[in-house]
């Protein structure tokens, strides 16, 4: 599938169509704009001028580093376009631009997604044993190397917070991202953030299940709009928890995301479910719903959806927890 002008506007229409129902609770009209400015700002930057950084050579391919054309000058291009993205998004919602520019390059990574292959197609063209073992360690650590724009868009967010804020303390402005000197709770959070996205992605994820007499069931390759739905409201709830409980800025359970992929990738690669899947199943059956999602997947929606939940945390009143 290609970049085209209708998936640009329909990814661009549902990601404001989500973030305006959110944003319902409590939220200005003058932050709803600019929370659309700053989700258009990253589908153009990102997602349109990005695309033919990343697009895969067979146009019905899948967006991964397997049998890629991606090139260290092409990573090093879309990470530049991603830090343009969230500093052009922090001045278009200046002065308060770090409560909606974290949303840009993940938005224009969405663009990418859906005009992009899915699990099963990438399958397709490696589907014996020997090469499947190939494509599950390839993706078990490409969730990390998707985090790289993500992070990028992040540092152009610190860039405009820098000129905003030229006499105060550059860190001040990274210490509700991260776990701010929590290291117990940071893993206890990380923790729990894999735990919420495992147990959600497999209750709204859903496509045809089969019976197996060696896994119990299989699940079939699952739509990419029901993957964006489960994997953003599985980090939104992950990111809401973490930021509600521990404290914790949303770029730990961003992280989990990347440790998901790792670990269902792990379990797709084990020796007995592996043969199981390859000699009884075809590429459009998984042993587990996660096991069907790509890494750019995951880090798209997981990051969008765990900035969304941390925020909704924050604007929760702080009476509440004592009720």
């Amino acid at each position: 599938m290609e970049l085209s002008y209708d998936i640009l506007l329909r990814v661009g229409g549902g990601l404001a169509g989500v973030y305006l129902a959110l944003s319902l609770f409590n939220i200005s009209g003058l932050t709803r704009i600019r929370t659309i400015l700053c989700l258009l700002i990253g589908i153009i930057l990102v997602g349109w001028l990005g695309w033919r950084l990343v697009r895969p050579e067979d146009p019905l391919g899948a967006i991964t580093l397997v049998d890629s054309l991606i090139t260290p000058a092409r990573i090093l291009a879309f990470c530049g376009l991603a830090f343009a993205a969230g500093f052009f998004a922090y001045l278009a919602s200046w002065p308060r631009g770090q409560l909606t520019a974290p949303l840009a390059a993940p938005a224009g990574m969405a663009v990418w997604v859906f005009a992009s292959g899915d699990m099963r197609t990438l399958l397709l063209y490696h589907s014996t044993l020997a090469q499947r073992q190939k494509v599950c360690a390839a993706l078990g650590w490409e969730g990390f190397f998707w985090l790289l724009p993500v992070f990028a868009s992040l540092l152009g967010v610190w860039a405009g917070w820098l000129i905003q804020n030229r006499k105060k303390k550059p860190l001040a402005s990274l210490t509700s991202l991260t776990a701010d000197g929590k290291p117990f709770w940071a893993a206890v959070s990380i923790l729990a953030s894999v735990i919420i996205a495992q147990l959600i992605i497999s209750i709204l994820a859903q496509d045809v299940r089969q019976a197996d007499t060696q896994l119990g069931q299989v699940i079939g390759q699952p739509g990419k709009g029901q993957i964006a739905l489960a994997v953003f409201v599985s980090f939104l709830a992950a990111g809401f928890a973490v930021k509600y409980f521990a404290k914790i800025g949303y770029l730990v359970p961003t992280v989990s995301a990347a440790i998901v992929v790792y670990l269902a990738m792990r379990y797709a690669a084990g020796a007995a479910v592996l043969e199981n899947m390859t000699r009884n199943w075809s590429v459009a059956y998984f042993a587990k719903v996660v096991c069907a999602i790509l890494p750019l997947q995951m880090i798209t929606f997981g990051a969008l959806g765990a900035f969304t939940g941390f925020q909704s945390a924050q604007k929760v009143p702080e009476g509440s927890k004592q009720a």
